[in-house]
């Protein structure tokens, strides 16, 4: 999967190019915090993530979401809040 990051602020936003295979995209850059929250720009709700590992990494699920119901067909853009 493509993925690319962008920080602005207090933010940090990967941008998918694939929508995954899986219900679970792994994302190898961030660092979490017990305070992180992960959200898709354009869709309401919190996504659920755990630490991918002790050196940084976060899996982010993602929800069952109709096609209907998805901001884009082409690109997602993951907002990553309370990060290191």
């Amino acid at each position: 999967f493509v993925t690319m990051f962008t920080s602005k602020a207090d933010a940090v936003y990967a941008i998918v190019l694939e929508w995954p295979d899986t219900p679970k995209l792994t994302l190898g850059a961030p660092v979490s915090t017990e305070h992180t929250t992960i959200t898709m720009l354009g869709y309401e709700g919190k996504f659920d993530w755990k630490p991918a590992g002790g050196k940084g990494g976060i899996i982010v699920a993602f929800p069952a979401i109709p096609i209907n119901k998805l901001p884009s067909k082409w690109a997602w853009v993951l907002k990553l809040e309370n990060i290191e």
